[in-house]
């Protein structure tokens, strides 16, 4: 099995990043340079009003950052394992390779780009801008992007199964990561947001992981409820029990529907 996911591992990187891979490898830094440029613009025009939006020691930029590169990880990993059974149809006539060794692949791969990109947006943040990228809590940072790969990865799995099967929920799913985007304080401060909109946001489990993740990296982050990590372990396990379960007894239709 770990040779299969380790052959699938590097044909995926090689595919990700097409025929010519020096460009490839160049866009996977100009992808989040862009991104920053992007930030800038924004945090330059709304800067003077930082002091208003923002606690004293966090900046604009590097909130933003440490909300949007943690969630395009966990998108891309939901959307490759979706992705992953249609586009690795040749490889399962072989028998030893399955859908869940694509999953497993795919969602290391992509781990491993974000990763890298994240740990590249941060040096060129405080390299150029002089901003304090070095989080106050390194291992509580490390377990909440590792809740979130979790959560990707189990999600992931639910969907690429429905994907595969219910052509009429395609379209819905599609949808998920921008509802997820603006439910979950990725942009939008959780100390500005209206009370009662805010007691609606508690339930949705990357909104508790987003913000434990910016309270370990942040010096003085506010948090505004009592937010924690067995909600979204509650729901890491939840969803990979029912993903597993399902893939489990779809595995011969999965390979049915591939041979017609």
């Amino acid at each position: 099995m770990l040779n299969v996911i380790y052959a699938l591992f590097f044909r995926e990187l090689k595919t990700r990043f097409g025929a010519n891979r020096h460009l490839g490898y160049l866009w996977v830094v100009g992808e989040p340079m862009t991104i920053i440029l992007i930030i800038t613009i924004i945090g330059t025009v709304i800067r003077e009003f930082h002091h208003q939006v923002m606690p004293e020691g966090i900046s604009i930029f590097m909130f933003l950052i440490s909300g949007i590169m943690p969630f395009f990880m966990f998108r891309s990993i939901v959307i490759q394992l979706m992705n992953g059974i249609g586009a690795n149809l040749a490889l399962f006539a072989y028998k030893p390779v399955k859908p869940i060794h694509v999953f497993i692949a795919r969602a290391l791969l992509e781990f491993c780009i974000y990763f890298v990109i994240f740990i590249v947006v941060l040096f060129f943040a405080g390299w150029f801008f002089h901003l304090e990228v070095i989080p106050r809590d390194f291992l509580g940072v490390s377990f909440c992007i590792f809740l979130l790969f979790c959560s990707s990865f189990s999600l992931g799995i639910c969907f690429a199964v429905v994907w595969h099967f219910v052509e009429p929920l395609r379209t819905l799913l599609v949808y998920f990561s921008v509802v997820v985007y603006w439910t979950s304080a990725i942009i939008l401060p959780t100390w500005l947001t209206p009370r009662f909109l805010l007691d609606i946001l508690y339930y949705n489990p990357l909104l508790h992981v987003i913000e434990l993740l910016r309270y370990y990296f942040f010096e003085n982050y506010p948090l505004a409820d009592d937010y924690n990590n067995y909600y979204i372990i509650f729901w890491i396990i939840f969803l990979l029990f029912i993903g597993l379960v399902v893939y489990y007894y779809n595995r011969q239709a999965l390979t049915a529907v591939r041979k017609e």
